[in-house]
């Protein structure tokens, strides 16, 4: 880490607290607000959810929020001229990300989302480079633990079709004669065998796993997975009770591929495979069709959906409702997309419950879904556990404190519902204090254990001084990006069924 960083400062350590509010959500959009509601914590867990003797005026608390799938890149892909398009051409801009120190551009994605309510992180993690990955594993952790947030690690696992949903010889011959040996060396590594990466993912949990930190399998996405590695997937995951995380049917490029490669078949040999399990979180899943989430729903697995990187990568709208009619669980993330590129996964929030809870659907998004999907579903997708969702004695202490105050300015007292306010304008600038694990790791909205904005400084120093590379990189890029689009249009994708 450059020494320009290394103010960084450690949070005090836990100890019991008494906090006391103006308005306590134990289980938002379940229980009414416990007006001057005060919570003792001790160690990293509740003690005491109470009535307060006196509360602090203005103040709004909840459990912590939970963010089911994200990148976790503190470097903005605009940063780099990937800018919003269709998700298969987007991808290919993210080789021009010049190099950044994973510490850092970990530290930084976490403090922001810790600044607008999370409190845990699932991070998909990326990068094809599998010699480094248990030293950016031990980086991005460190990262973690430092801002404070909890984590769940996802181990990359791919190994066909890097450049796109074909062969990737077949797709390396296309490209423009100039840029194959570049694009060959550079972008097509040689992939562990299947034991190996399983070998892979628990060296890594060794390295890394504790109380708040799991590891989960992460098939990059099924078109990416031969079937030897899903099957070791699915198999390692059944033996290790340990979660899956991939992505799953993002686009309608994806279902074609998916619809030509196995014919109404597709979630079915995932399920047969266990892939698909209880264990499993399925990232968007906005082209599932009725009877697939019916099988997902059976086996109690669920999606994390994410909203504005749908949006923004103009992939579609997650069909929610029929979630909600088949009684699958499902989750939200902000997928390193938000809406206005700040990880502001309180307005993710909002956002959602606009988008999902119209009246003119017989399966809205009501409250209590909405904040189980943040809360209990989302913590089971990152942590592997059931013992979330409501501030109570034993409960983990997470918890979100909200300015109510600034909130509610202009409010005529006693006329609306809080909560309806914190859905109507709720955002990153509105937190107060964030706990995890009995530890605050925001306090007046700055992150407590790392000095962010120097840490953005940094992080932009570095990408400015790998400017030249990537500006070098803009033409080989965008003539692989021409080289997809003609791909898929042409229906290549559909022509390449296993």
């Amino acid at each position: 880490m450059p020494d320009l960083v290394l103010c960084i400062h450690r949070a005090s350590p836990m100890t019991a607290l008494d906090l006391s509010f103006q308005y306590l959500y134990a289980a938002p959009g379940r229980d009414a607000p416990l007006a001057g509601g005060a919570i003792s914590l001790s160690g990293d867990r509740i003690a005491e959810v109470k009535p307060a003797v006196s509360s602090r005026g203005g103040l709004l608390a909840m459990p912590a929020l939970a963010d089911a799938h994200d990148h976790a890149r503190g470097f903005h892909h605009i940063g780099f001229g990937a800018k919003d398009q269709k998700f298969e051409l987007w991808r290919a801009a993210l080789y021009a990300q010049p190099p950044i120190d994973p510490y850092l551009n970990a530290a930084l994605a976490f403090g922001r989302l810790a600044q607008s309510g999370v409190g845990s992180v699932m991070h998909v993690y990326s990068s094809i480079r599998v010699d480094r990955l248990i030293d950016d594993a031990r980086a991005i952790t460190r990262a973690a633990r430092d801002v404070g947030i909890r984590l769940g690690f996802v181990v990359p696992l791919r190994d066909v079709q890097t450049l796109g949903y074909g062969p990737d010889q077949e797709l390396l011959a296309l490209h423009d004669p100039r840029d194959q040996a570049f694009v060959k060396e550079t972008w097509l590594y040689p992939f562990p065998s299947p034991e190996r990466y399983m070998e892979l993912v628990r060296e890594v949990a060794r390295a890394i796993e504790g109380p708040t930190v799991t590891v989960q399998l992460g098939p990059n996405s099924p078109q990416a997975c031969s079937d030897g590695l899903l099957e070791a997937i699915g198999d390692a995951s059944a033996r290790e009770n340990r979660r899956v995380t991939t992505h799953l049917l993002e686009t309608s490029i994806q279902r074609k591929w998916a619809d030509a490669s196995y014919p109404g078949k597709f979630i079915r040999r995932l399920c047969d495979m266990d892939v698909i399990s209880e264990r499993f979180t399925g990232a968007h899943g906005v082209w599932l069709r009725p009877d697939e989430v019916a099988m997902m729903a059976e086996r109690r697995a669920q999606i994390a959906v994410n909203l504005s990187s749908n949006y923004r990568l103009r992939s579609g709208v997650a069909p929610v409702d029929s979630y909600i009619k088949a009684g699958m669980p499902f989750s939200f993330g902000v997928d390193s997309f938000g809406f206005d590129d700040d990880d502001d996964a309180l307005r993710e929030l909002r956002i959602g419950h606009w988008v999902f809870s119209p009246l003119d659907t017989d399966a809205p998004l009501t409250q209590e879904l909405l904040f189980r999907g943040w809360h209990q579903n989302g913590f089971l997708a990152v942590n592997g556990r059931n013992d979330y969702g409501r501030l109570t004695p034993g409960a983990p202490a997470d918890i979100l404190v909200l300015d109510y105050e600034a909130l509610s300015y202009d409010l005529i007292e006693n006329m609306i519902d809080p909560l309806e306010v914190v859905l109507t304008r709720a955002s990153s600038r509105h937190v107060k204090s964030l706990y995890v694990a009995g530890r605050e790791i925001v306090r007046d909205g700055k992150v407590t254990g790392v000095d962010l904005p120097a840490i953005e400084r940094e992080v932009i120093a570095q990408t400015r001084r790998g400017a030249e590379r990537a500006r070098a990189l803009k033409p080989v890029l965008e003539r692989s990006q021409a080289t997809l689009e003609e791909f898929y249009r042409a229906g290549g994708h559909t022509r390449a069924a296993r």
